[in-house]
């Protein structure tokens, strides 16, 4: 949700205003320093985009759509990261999808290096 996202302030109401305008675009690519909150952003403007029951400026974060985003198991809600192969085996990022969420649950603002740790 929003109101979990550190500052960012002008950005959330960019999200908010092209989701009440009905202009929401089909990509969005979220640039900028690590740390600074990009992928808890992205899972609150997509969280808001979700949810059933908006309030004016944030989701709910009750409704079916809210709860499956806070455990980051919406179907709507896909994740692309890194992964390493080990042995022959093909490795793909759904493989690691418990350690992501769990990371992703502890700490907010990881880094590529908490993440390969």
């Amino acid at each position: 949700m929003f109101n979990k996202v550190i500052g960012q302030q002008k950005v959330k109401e960019k999200f908010i205003h092209s989701v009440k305008e009905g202009r929401i675009p089909h990509a969005q690519l979220l640039h900028g320093q690590e740390g600074v909150g990009k992928l808890a952003l992205a899972i609150s403007y997509a969280q808001y985009i979700c949810c059933t029951n908006r309030k004016k400026d944030d989701a709910c974060g009750k409704c079916p759509s809210c709860v499956k985003f806070k455990a980051l198991s919406h179907p709507d809600l896909h994740f692309v990261y890194p992964t390493v192969k080990t042995g022959s085996r093909t490795v793909v990022c759904d493989d690691f999808i418990s350690e992501f969420r769990e990371l992703f649950t502890q700490k907010k603002y990881f880094s590529v290096n908490d993440w390969y740790e």
